[in-house]
């Protein structure tokens, strides 16, 4: 019992807290047009961007997105989707790219599907394959 309760709270939390953007926020990372990396040839290389472990792909790739903005970029490239412990027992989803910007007309103007990486996150045994230490018992 404790630990659904827990789960579901920590669950939750993760969800307020990843729904927390302004509407500025939103915009800067909506502009970021994901591409693979030949389509930014032509283009300045401004940064590699990180995030860590977060609970859905999409809230992942939306922070990239939003770090890549920070830095001036207009495209971003996805390098990496990888696992990584949220809580002592959830696993979450990070990711890494590259961020460009590109002159107009260079660069592809909408987001590459093929360019966005896929991931399914594991099972926290994966993670955490030989540990018999529970703090909810």
């Amino acid at each position: 019992m404790k630990k659904s309760l827990l789960l579901s709270l920590v669950i939750s939390s993760a969800v307020i807290l990843n729904g927390c953007y302004s509407n500025y926020e939103i915009e800067q990372a909506n502009r970021i047009i994901t591409a693979l990396p030949e389509e930014v040839k032509g283009c300045t290389f401004v940064g590699n961007v990180d995030t860590g472990p977060l609970g859905t792909i999409q809230t992942a790739r939306f922070q990239l997105q939003y770090d890549a903005a920070k830095l001036g970029a207009t495209h971003l490239v996805e390098t990496h989707a990888y696992a990584g412990a949220i809580t002592y027992r959830l696993v979450g989803v990070a990711l890494s790219g590259r961020a460009y910007k590109c002159p107009l007309g260079v660069g592809p103007k909408v987001a590459s599907q093929e360019g966005q990486l896929k991931f399914n996150i594991p099972p926290e045994q994966t993670i955490f394959p030989d540990d018999p230490f529970d703090p909810l018992d």
